[in-house]
């Protein structure tokens, strides 16, 4: 068994795990397949948002609000070579929240299916000399507006509540964006001998909004250093420290700039991926930020984990 299929398993992508947590989506693996065929994934994000900035300085909350937000995905794709393949990624979110709206403290729960995205993946460059790897990956595709993004018109009658201002607005409760956005990405592996060090970044382009709602455009990165702790047939166990972050400009709500939107963050923390066989795979991690900004008044996340399990067929 090849070390890149276990340490690649570290550099899945997320778009956009922000203050909106709106639209998370796994790119897939960046990986040297042994042979073309299917795979299906099933990925969970876990985000909880519990403390409340405005313009990046943390500020009194006596209502005690919070929104905990569980994003699950459903992949399923097919390789046609070892260098290029599709995947359908199908989202399921669940999120419960309290916040200070339109003059008292409301608590409630959304759930349901996200956008949908389609994407593929192309590997122009695979080096491979003895203890030496490099892997290079393009990634292109749409992400389409399956989710219910009626939440989204509440921006035009959103008010405070107890003298406490609110954090958690209807663009962070919406399943959707309601547009049509393209997603561009590109990562590297590097390897050599039980070492890696693996990089990627995403751009995403939006589509014009449902509800005169326009979502910014934006940009997620990350890098992960790591090593193999255990390598057999059995089992390869690798793990990682792992730096990512994300920015976003001001959402356009009616043809008006919103002041409560943009974010920049950086997340640090740890990854454990472990292989099982040939087929098996399974990974966990966790993010914690070190840098937070934001516009206006909003809830900003404490951590955020995320876990996954991917077969092989």
């Amino acid at each position: 068994m090849k070390i890149i299929h276990a340490v690649a398993a570290l550099g899945a992508l997320t778009l956009r795990a922000t203050a909106c947590d709106l639209c998370s989506c796994e790119l897939p693996l960046l990986q040297l397949q042994n042979r073309p065929g299917w795979h299906v994934s099933v990925r969970e994000q876990y985000t909880s948002f519990e403390t409340l900035r405005q313009d990046g300085a943390r500020i009194n909350d006596p209502a005690g609000q919070f929104l905990h937000s569980s994003n699950t995905q459903l992949i399923l794709g097919y390789d046609f070579t070892k260098s290029f393949g599709v995947q359908l990624n199908t989202p399921f979110i669940t999120r419960s929240f309290r916040r200070a709206e339109s003059g008292r403290i409301e608590t409630g729960r959304v759930s349901g299916l996200g956008d949908l995205s389609l994407l593929a993946h192309w590997t122009p460059l695979a080096v491979e000399r003895g203890d030496f790897r490099f892997t290079a990956r393009g990634v292109a595709g749409l992400k389409l507006p399956t989710g219910d993004s009626s939440r989204l018109a509440e921006e035009g009658s959103e008010s405070e509540g107890e003298g406490t201002p609110s954090g958690i607005h209807g663009h962070d409760l919406a399943l959707g964006t309601g547009s049509v956005d393209a997603l561009l990405g590109a990562d590297a592996h590097l390897e050599w001998r039980r070492l890696f060090l693996q990089a990627g970044l995403q751009y995403t382009v939006r589509g014009q909004g449902s509800h005169d709602f326009d979502t910014a455009n934006d940009l997620t990165w990350s890098a992960a250093l790591g090593a193999t702790v255990v390598k057999s047939d059995a089992l390869t166990l690798t793990v990682a420290a792992r730096v990512s972050g994300d920015t976003k400009d001001q959402d356009y709500f009616r043809g008006q700039r919103l002041d409560d939107t943009s974010s920049a963050n950086v997340y640090v923390g740890p990854r454990v991926v472990a292989i099982f066989g040939e087929k098996l795979s399974a990974d966990l991690g966790f993010d914690f930020p070190i840098r937070q900004e934001n516009s206006g008044v909003g809830s900003t996340p404490d951590w955020r984990m995320q876990a996954g399990v991917s077969w092989q067929f």
